[in-house]
């Protein structure tokens, strides 16, 4: 049995919730988690520590989200992001975490004082993944952070047509917001994914009482692709998708309590 758990941004107290009742309601032989596990939220750097903990119990398959780059593109100094792409702009609640001081502080720090405090962790997140493949009972499902770009182009080709910037910024797996477009399945295969919050800062109270994940279904009902982000980081709700061997599936959600 497999769990699939959205975008956590931070919020440790929600994540360790529903991983929790998640592990004590089903006996689980792999935890896969969507990227965007920092940021937004005030305690990335504990939810990091936390998954950094459960690798060895069990097996717990990281993906990349695009603010887990974007903060490797920082550490690194790399060029790929401007400054103001994440240190300046979602970064600070990240960077505060991790040096132990409010966000306005965190606003004074210059890279050279912030990126020894990441610098432990760039091999943990350099090691996350873009995108992971399962077959349950004859089903492929594609588990990716923005799911696969470009319709037409295997998974394992999506960089083939990518442009030099979209290629820098992985762009076919951690930015865009074209699988919710899709109308058919995308080579026979079921994309679950996050990215896209399907609630947001300026959504009503009942909105964020009533998200539920996306299933985006094609003519014959069949299902092309499942948004489980649902907003957490906005007072949404945090979600998992647990899928077991017969391609059965569940979603289990708690609403953010951080």
């Amino acid at each position: 049995m497999l769990a699939v758990i959205g975008d956590i941004h931070g919020c440790i107290t929600t994540f360790k919730r529903l991983y929790y009742s998640i592990n004590d309601k089903y006996l689980l032989h792999r935890i896969i988690i969507l990227g965007d596990f920092i940021d937004y939220g005030k305690y990335s750097k504990e939810v990091t520590n936390f998954l950094m903990e459960r690798q060895g119990r069990n097996i717990v398959t990281l993906l990349r989200g695009n603010h887990e780059d974007m903060l490797l593109s920082f550490v690194e100094q790399d060029g790929r992001y401007s400054k103001f792409c994440w240190n300046e702009r979602v970064g600070l609640a990240c960077i505060a975490s991790f040096m132990g001081i409010s966000e306005e502080e965190a606003k004074t720090k210059t890279p050279e004082e912030i990126i020894p405090y990441f610098t432990p962790y760039l091999s943990f997140f350099s090691n996350t993944k873009e995108y992971f493949v399962e077959t349950i009972n004859n089903e492929r499902y594609i588990f990716s952070h923005a799911g696969p770009a470009f319709f037409n182009v295997p998974i394992e080709n999506q960089y083939d047509v990518c442009s030099p910037d979209e290629a820098r910024r992985h762009y076919p797996f951690l930015w865009h917001s074209k699988a919710s477009k899709f109308q058919e399945r995308y080579f026979n295969s079921i994309i679950v994914h996050g990215h896209t919050a399907l609630v947001s800062r300026y959504s009503r109270p009942e909105d964020f009482q009533n998200v539920t994940p996306e299933i985006r279904r094609d003519a014959d009902n069949n299902i092309i692709s499942v948004n489980i982000d649902t907003g957490c980081c906005y007072g949404g709700k945090l979600t998992a998708m647990i899928i077991d061997e017969d391609g059965d599936y569940v979603f289990e959600s708690v609403p953010c309590v951080d």
